[in-house]
């Protein structure tokens, strides 16, 4: 009876201790289970169910008390790893050595190590770094995460190309499931590198980036569609129908390809009718063009409401006079003023002897004079306003 009381005694104190200790995680079926072990006639306790009621409590607690050791001896066990203190050093290729000569298992963790590694010395280093990057790339070829990592800082490097062939050459050994993210890539930088070009205007080099990717034959089909509608823009319609006509077999470009062709079909059509095309400035909603009196550069103003052409009469003076004191309509009431001939008058690739032009006072500072129909009438013309193009062709 005394011994039943003792354990009884004993087996409350320990479940006291656990509950002060682990109070913060003991649940509910724990304390119930106390409860009924307190409301048990002590006589009906045996000493065995009190070590089995023990034992549960230890071994609930116990593997808790393992993982903070693990995650300590973790711990402990980075800041002793040769790989980490090297790499904690910038010592990358010492570190390299620990890899090669490290248990498989560890590797995972060094990758993880090394992404953030490289992330940060890029900041300060970025070709050392892509240096680096390559050297693991020849020991883990088949890496994709470094593989993206290099391509990206290919990119902030402006080094386009590089970062092109980078991920062509991977596709060729990378899993099924990373082909298309390597492709979207691909496309994504191929794109930021061709809208740089385009606000450059450095359609040469543009032409020549997207010819060179067309051989090498990864995703020719995206290539072939960007180049004809570079060749569109600038209007080399008869190379940009011949790209467009073979991707009509794709599925992915058929119908925007379809489009496009009629699209230069009406080019082609509108140039037969009006070969001539002379780009013009801008000048709020009025167009300027550049000409050139006797080979004397001028901005005249389009004006189809003026009969003639008129320049400032400190240009014109010079010239012979065909005609004086001629009176001229104007918004402004009549006004007299000398009709002069200039032996060349020039607009693009027209070239004008014996060109009559009326003198007159300056218009504005920024222009000479008005471009009036006595050139544009020699002519079926037509103004493309969002383009800012002249277009010139034969009267019938």
């Amino acid at each position: 009876m005394v011994k039943s009381i003792a354990l009884v005694v004993v087996s409350i104190y320990v479940g006291w201790v656990f509950r002060g200790i682990y109070a913060d995680e003991t649940t509910d079926s724990s304390n119930q289970k106390r409860e009924e072990l307190s409301d048990v006639e002590c006589e009906d306790i045996s000493h065995e169910v009190i070590e089995k009621t023990i034992e549960k409590e230890i071994i609930k607690y116990v593997p808790k008390t393992k993982i903070v050791y693990r995650e300590n001896k973790q711990e402990d066990n980075r800041t002793k790893d040769p790989f980490f203190i090297a790499l904690e050093q910038k010592k990358f290729y010492k570190a390299m050595e620990y890899y090669e000569e490290a248990e498989e298992e560890k590797h995972s963790t060094y990758k993880n190590a090394l992404l953030g590694y490289f992330r940060k010395e890029e900041l300060s280093a970025p070709w050392k770094t892509v240096h680096q990057i390559r050297y693991f790339l020849n020991m883990e070829t088949e890496n994709e995460k470094f593989v993206f990592l290099l391509s990206g800082i290919f990119v902030r490097l402006g080094v386009y190309s590089m970062a092109l062939d980078l991920l062509v050459d991977f596709s060729y050994v990378a899993s099924f499931e990373n082909i298309k993210l390597i492709h979207t890539k691909i496309k994504s930088i191929s794109l930021t590198y061709i809208d740089k070009l385009m606000v450059a205007q450095e359609y040469k080099e543009l032409v020549t980036f997207l010819l060179n990717r067309i051989n090498i034959g990864v995703l020719s089909e995206f290539y072939s569609f960007e180049l004809a509608k570079v060749y569109i823009k600038l209007k080399k319609y008869i190379k940009a129908k011949e790209l467009f006509e073979e991707l009509i077999y794709n599925d992915i470009y058929k119908e925007r390809a379809i489009k496009l062709l009629d699209y230069i079909d009406e080019k082609l059509a509108e140039l037969a009718e009006y070969p001539i095309q002379i780009p013009l400035m801008r000048s709020g909603r009025h167009f300027l063009v550049k000409a050139y009196v006797n080979q004397r550069e001028v901005v005249l103003l389009l004006d189809t409401g003026a009969s003639i052409t008129t320049i400032d009469d400190t240009i014109v003076n010079g010239l012979d006079i065909f005609k004086k004191d001629v009176t001229f309509g104007t918004a402004n009431g009549e006004i007299l003023s000398n009709i002069y001939s200039a032996d060349n008058f020039t607009i693009g690739e027209i070239t004008i002897s014996n060109f009559h032009i009326s003198g007159g006072l300056p218009v504005d500072n920024s222009i000479d004079g008005l471009l009036g129909m006595n050139f544009l009438g020699r002519y079926k013309f037509k103004i493309d306003q969002r383009e800012a193009i002249l277009f010139l062709g034969k009267k019938y």
